[in-house]
C-alpha cells in the first residue's frame, strides 16, 4: 500500500513539472525575458527529466524487483538528466559536437564504474 501512494505521488511530480514546463515555454517569450529567465526552461526540463527516472526507478523496483527496496540509481539518474540538460544547452548555442557527446558518455561510464566499485566495497580496519 506504501509504494502505491509512492507511485501515485511520483506520477503526479511528473506530470506537475512537465506541466510547469509546458505552460513556463508557452507563455514566454525568450526575446523579452532577462538572461535570467533564459536559464529556467533548462532548469525545469532538468526537473522534469529527473522526475521521469525517480517514477521509471518506483516503476522497475514495483514490476521488475517485486521489492520495496532499492534508490541506488539517484547519482546516476542525476548524471544522466543533467548530462541531457547539458548536451541540449551545447546543442542550442551551437556547439555540440561528436566529441562532445564522445567525451560526456565516457565521463559518464567512467563515473559510474567508479561510484559503483566504491559504493559497494567495505573498508577493512
Amino acid at each position: 500500500m506504501k509504494l502505491y501512494m509512492h507511485m501515485r505521488k511520483k506520477i503526479t511530480r511528473v506530470v506537475g513539472t512537465w506541466a510547469v514546463l509546458l505552460l513556463f515555454m508557452g507563455l514566454s517569450q525568450p526575446q523579452n525575458l532577462p538572461v535570467i529567465g533564459l536559464i529556467v526552461p533548462f532548469v525545469l526540463l532538468f526537473a522534469a527529466f529527473f522526475a521521469v527516472w525517480d517514477l521509471a526507478m518506483v516503476l522497475r523496483i514495483r514490476f521488475l524487483l517485486r521489492t520495496e527496496t532499492g534508490n541506488a540509481h539517484r547519482q546516476l539518474g542525476f548524471v544522466v538528466c543533467m548530462s541531457g540538460v547539458l548536451l541540449l544547452i551545447l546543442q542550442s548555442l551551437g556547439q555540440l559536437t561528436v566529441r562532445d557527446v564522445i567525451t560526456l558518455a565516457a565521463i559518464i561510464l567512467l563515473g559510474y564504474v567508479y561510484l559503483a566499485r566504491n559504493r559497494f566495497s567495505v573498508p577493512k580496519r
